[in-house]
């Protein structure tokens, strides 16, 4: 069996290796280095966009993975310039190159996002993915290497116990590569995989990368608001100023009031890890 890992050298493909900032896609990465002699091959690159909602953990997170692997990662984050003016390669969504140290902290570009006239993301139509992470690393791609999407093939760090993730994209298969679900990786490989190494993201798979993502459980939205209520700030701000919600039937400033008001026992519901009805957040680019 051929190695899922290995990107094959006259692959006729400039790959890309998408870091959401969790645990599996840097399991990802990692098996990608070592299949290359501990480095990334030629045409190759690794990527993680910043939506500014992004727990600082996950930050810390992704510039751990260049310090500790000695692998570049490039951080993006999406850029809407309004006053571009017509012409050719004059699209007013562009992509932004930062660093650790500029990265937005505050949803600065999901703001920009909103601010350009899209609609607010819901959980039917998540354009905050589309764009924010989809989107700025394709404009990415094409702004440094004048790549269009049908000339690369990003690698997606799904494990093989996550079906809801992948089944529905698995036949893009000359845009999109999913290695650890060839490999059978699963959620038990990737804790192993971390329990051996010197450093960690710090937070429970639970928590997502975004702090508050609409997509999450109830409960888990209901554990990470108790625990630092002032998360929920931006997004009921954006809620009040857009006049819709982003979960369909109740808003975030009702989610902070309920993880502020203890139950009858006088716990909130603890976050939880399981694969249960209401245990995993939706499907989406940024988790874990």
């Amino acid at each position: 069996m051929s190695n899922p890992y290995r990107i094959p050298d006259r692959s006729p493909w400039f790959h890309v290796v998408n870091v959401s900032g969790g645990r599996s896609s840097a399991y990802m990465l990692k098996q990608v280095l070592d299949a290359h002699g501990g480095e990334l091959p030629p045409r190759c690159e690794a990527v993680f966009a910043n939506t500014g909602r992004e727990r600082p953990e996950t930050l810390d997170f992704v510039e751990a993975l260049t310090e500790q692997w000695g692998v570049p990662v490039t951080w993006l984050e999406f850029d809407y310039r309004p006053d571009r003016q017509p012409g050719a390669g004059a699209t007013k969504y562009r992509a932004r190159v930062v660093t650790r140290e500029t990265a937005a902290l505050d949803g600065e570009p999901f703001d920009a996002l909103l601010d350009s006239g899209a609609w607010l993301p819901s959980m039917t139509a998540r354009i905050c993915t589309a764009e924010l992470k989809v989107g700025t690393i394709d404009r990415h791609l094409w702004q440094r290497h004048g790549l269009t999407r049908r000339q690369t093939r990003k690698l997606i760090g799904f494990r093989h116990d996550e079906p809801n993730r992948w089944r529905p994209t698995l036949y893009q298969a000359c845009e999109v590569a999913y290695p650890m679900v060839e490999a059978g990786v699963t959620r038990a490989d990737v804790a192993e995989f971390w329990r051996r190494q010197p450093f960690d993201l710090g937070i429970d798979s639970a928590r997502g990368n975004c702090d508050c993502c609409y997509l999450k459980p109830r409960r888990n939205l209901l554990a990470t608001i108790a625990a630092e209520p002032w998360r929920a700030d931006w997004w009921i701000d954006v809620e009040r100023r857009r006049g819709r919600t982003f979960r369909i039937g109740e808003s975030f400033e009702a989610l902070r009031d309920a993880a502020l008001a203890p139950d009858g026992n006088g716990q909130i519901p603890p976050l939880n890890s399981r694969a249960d009805d209401a245990g995993e957040p939706l499907p989406c680019f940024c988790t874990d």
